[in-house]
């Protein structure tokens, strides 16, 4: 045998066909971007999860008063505004947070109290 002969004659080795080995590595980059796309869906649901729970510990609520019979809701604004604040605007802040159309309430109603 000369080594012509032996450069170009390749019998004996036995070739594996191709399509399994590209079918495996179609397979496996199939996961791995399924698995890519899963781990970005995963730390967006948590990012955006924790900026909603961040927002909803602030309590809008610093305390509840009691409507006694006779007063209004400009009574309990007056009442419970902070130092500096201007009543008008604790009843503007009383309706929003309790939900009033006006400033008629009936007695006993209990008034949630805005944090500052």
């Amino acid at each position: 045998m000369n080594t012509q002969q032996l450069h170009t004659d390749n019998s004996h080795y036995s070739r594996a066909p191709l399509a399994p080995v590209r079918q495996a590595r179609y397979v496996r980059r199939r996961i791995i971007a399924v698995a890519a796309l899963v781990t970005v869906v995963f730390t967006l649901g948590v990012v955006i999860g924790s900026a909603g729970a961040t927002a909803e510990l602030a309590d809008p609520v610093a305390g509840y008063e009691v409507v006694a019979d006779g007063e209004t809701l400009w009574d309990v604004a007056v009442r419970t505004a902070p130092d500096g604040i201007d009543p008008r605007r604790q009843l503007v802040r009383l309706r929003e947070l309790n939900g009033f159309d006006t400033g008629n309430v009936s007695a006993w109603t209990v008034v949630a109290i805005p944090a500052q």
